[in-house]
Parts: C-alpha cells; structure tokens; sequence
C-alpha cells in the first residue's frame, strides 16, 4: 500500500506545489488593491480558495496513517519546529516590514491599528493575512489524541461518515460567528482566544474524521483502485467541476472538502505516472511551504515592477496570471536556494 511506502509519492509533492500556486493567485489582486475589478476576474480567482483545504487533508491523513505519534515527544517537537517556530519568526519579520511601511508612508491610523490587536498578532497571526494557517494546523494536530478512540472503537465507515457530516453541519453554522469573534477586541482576551481556536477545532474535525475515513477504506478495501488513469482523470474531473461550479450550489465546507479530497487522491493517484523531472517535483514539495510563506514579500516586488508597465491598472485574469506566475516562480527561486541555509531551512521552513 501507498501509506506503507518509504519513497515520496511525486504526485503529492506535485499537488503541494499547485496549492501553494493556489495561495498566490488568490492574493494576486482584489478590491483592496484600490483598482476595478473585472467580474470574470473575481470569479476566476475564488476559484482557487482549496489550498488551505488541501494541506489540512494532506496532513491530516499522514497523521491518521501513524496513530500513535501523537502520544510521543518526537511529534509535538517536531510540530514545534516545523510549525510554531517558523510561525514566531515570520510573524516577526511581516511585523517589522508592516511597521516600516505604515512609518514611511505616513500612515499613523494603519500603524495605530496594527498595535491594537496584540492578542491576533501573537496567536492568530495577524501580521499578515496568511499566517493564520500555522496555529491553525497546529492546534487542529490536537485532534491526534482521539484518533485512537475512533480506531480502537468498532466504528463502521457509516458511523465514520455521520459524525463527519455533523462536524460539517457545526462547522457551518459557527464559522460565521466564529470570524467576528476573531476580528473582535471588545471580548476578554482570553476568552476569545479560546473560542477562536475551539473555532479552528471545528474546523479542522471534518478533515480529520474524512482522513480517518481514507485510511479505513484503503486499509479495508485496498488501493489499487486508485492507481489507474480511469481514477486519475475522474478525480481531476471531480476537482475541476467542483472548483469551477461547487460555490454556485454548495456548502462551503463541503465543496472545500470535495475539492480538497480529490486533489489528495489524484496526487496519489497520479505519482506512479510521474517518470521525469522528479527531482523537480520533489523540490517544489519541498519548497511549497516556504513558498506559502514567503509569496508576500516578493508579491511587493512583482506589483512594483509590473505597475511600471501598467499591468495592474484592472484586476483581469491576464493580470492575475502574469502577478501570480512571476511571484511563484520568484518564491520558489528565493525557498529553494534559502533552504541550501542549514539556519534558514530549520527555522524559516521546518525543514
């Protein structure tokens, strides 16, 4: 079986490096950037909100494939250090960049702002829009300890499947709520701290009990299902008809989940057929989650060069592609020769 393989599954790797694209793109111009829109452009870019769900599944599972770690010092080190360290650290750098910038541009509001809320700097991370995923990820991985208790118990996959589309019906009906909770100062900082993360809970159980869910299907019926083209191009096609169409008609949890799920398996589905380029597709594994948490900086860069040429003028979908493929590959660039750094590739990147 797949799970029981020491190699890295390529497909994976591949799939980690399309979701860290993902990010990018979606960051790559809205109506915070002051400039029209093009409603094609808009829908175009909502498209590529599965990122997020991806990682929760990818981890989720490789975790669910090892029940036990979770009771052992070596996980939560290595949580901490592929984590919470790389968290603080550039949490700290986006901190100094955004407090330089608000300096220099004379904006004393934004600046005044930016020291009122020290409770989402440190646990939310509120220093840049997209850090909020590692203290995510990392309380989610608490949900390891009850791993065992679904496994040992004789919990049928049906059972499996109810409690997860009960997570999902929780989910959605607090995840509203549970947004103003984080954006709220007025609440005591302690009490908000605790109901964003039993939020963040929330959100990551329906990933964990479906991963849970993956392992006892493949454990039960095997995967050699999966490893065929006929499964490769339904999967693509489930995750494309649901990117493209699932927000019209869907719960946003359950197209997350979807979409999420079927980019997982096609990247397992998928790895036996990559043959070339494979020290290329395992680089970019490696280097998607530097690229996840690097892309803003070098975004700044990409803007101000392409502003030059009037590119962003509108936000259209030549605009996105041309912002997003030149801050990827810039980011990926910068990753991978700062993880020839033994400093920067431990601490930066959990490497």
């Amino acid at each position: 079986m797949f799970m029981n393989q020491k190699k890295r599954l390529l497909g994976i790797d591949l799939c980690r490096g399309i979701a860290a694209y993902a990010v990018i793109l979606v960051h790559s111009g809205d109506e915070t950037w002051g400039v029209p829109v093009d409603p094609w452009a808009d829908y175009f870019r909502l498209s590529f909100y599965f990122a997020v769900p991806f990682f929760l599944i990818t981890s989720f599972y490789f975790i669910a494939c090892k029940p036990n770690t979770g009771f052992s010092p070596n996980f939560w080190k290595s949580r901490l250090e592929r984590l919470v360290i790389p968290y603080l650290i550039w949490s700290l750098i986006y901190l100094v960049l955004r407090l330089v910038f608000f300096w220099k541009a004379n904006q004393s509001e934004r600046l005044n702002q930016l020291t009122q809320d020290p409770l989402s700097l440190v646990f939310f991370g509120g220093t840049s829009f997209h850090l909020y995923f590692l203290p995510l990820l990392f309380v989610g991985s608490f949900l390891i300890f009850f791993i065992k208790y679904f496994l040992n118990q004789p919990f049928k996959t049906k059972q499996l499947i109810i409690f997860s589309i009960l997570s999902i019906i929780v989910y959605e009906l607090v995840i509203v709520p549970g947004d103003t909770i984080q954006a709220s100062t007025d609440i005591n900082p302690l009490i908000r701290l605790v109901l964003v993360y039993a939020v963040w809970v929330l959100k990551c159980l329906p990933y964990f009990l479906t991963a849970i869910i993956l392992r006892c299907i493949f454990l039960i019926k095997g995967d050699s299902w999966l490893f065929s083209r006929k499964s490769s191009i339904v999967l693509v096609a489930i995750f494309f008809i649901t990117t493209i169409m699932g927000r019209l008609v869907l719960p946003v949890t359950l197209r997350d989940l979807i979409v999420a799920h079927s980019l997982f398996l096609f990247g397992i589905s998928v790895s036996q057929y990559i043959k070339g380029n494979k020290q290329i597709v395992a680089n970019l594994g490696l280097c998607a989650f530097g690229i996840y948490l690097i892309h803003p900086i070098l975004m700044n860069f990409a803007k101000l060069f392409f502003s030059l040429f009037g590119v962003i003028e509108q936000v259209t979908i030549s605009s996105l592609l041309i912002i997003s493929v030149t801050t990827f590959l810039l980011s990926w660039i910068v990753v991978a020769l700062m993880l020839q750094h033994k400093w920067s590739a431990k601490y930066l990147f959990g490497v």
